[in-house]
């Protein structure tokens, strides 16, 4: 399968999804797992292993969406030392709930937000959505060249 295809196909519809569901924390992480693994088809002679590093030197929010992906994946990643690629486990990737009655959650909710999203414990003005979003904008730019 071809990088047009695979975001067409999978990437594309796996984010409408999660758009549709915004403060799912599942459709959070598959979302940011199809777009990460964007890296491995591109084709330009540059190994997966390269694209990442490169990719996660250009965007921030490619970087949170490896870091999603890979947090879901091994239930944590990341290290202590390392100023790119801080921890971050699995449980720390939370549902945000709207800012209505009844439903919203002091400290975590955001006023004036009506639907919600997925965000990180710790760091509630982090959202998802919009890193998955810069990401495959990452990927399309590389694309482009």
């Amino acid at each position: 399968m071809d990088i047009e295809r695979y975001i067409k196909g999978i990437v594309e519809p796996t984010i409408r999804d999660f758009e549709a569901n915004r403060a799912s924390v599942r459709h959070a992480f598959l979302a940011c797992l199809v777009t990460f693994h964007c890296v491995d088809y591109l084709e330009n002679g540059e190994t997966s292993k390269q694209l990442r590093q490169q990719f996660r030197k250009a965007s921030k929010d490619f970087a949170l969406v490896d870091r999603i992906a890979h947090a879901f994946k091994h239930a944590s990643t990341g290290h202590e030392s390392s100023k790119d690629n801080r921890p971050l486990k699995a449980e720390q990737v939370i549902s945000r709930p709207p800012a209505v009655a009844g439903k919203m959650l002091v400290g975590v909710s955001r006023v004036g937000d009506a639907k919600g999203g997925v965000t990180l414990q710790g760091d509630v003005q982090t959202d998802v959505m919009d890193a998955v979003k810069g990401a495959l904008k990452c990927v399309r730019k590389h694309m482009a060249r």
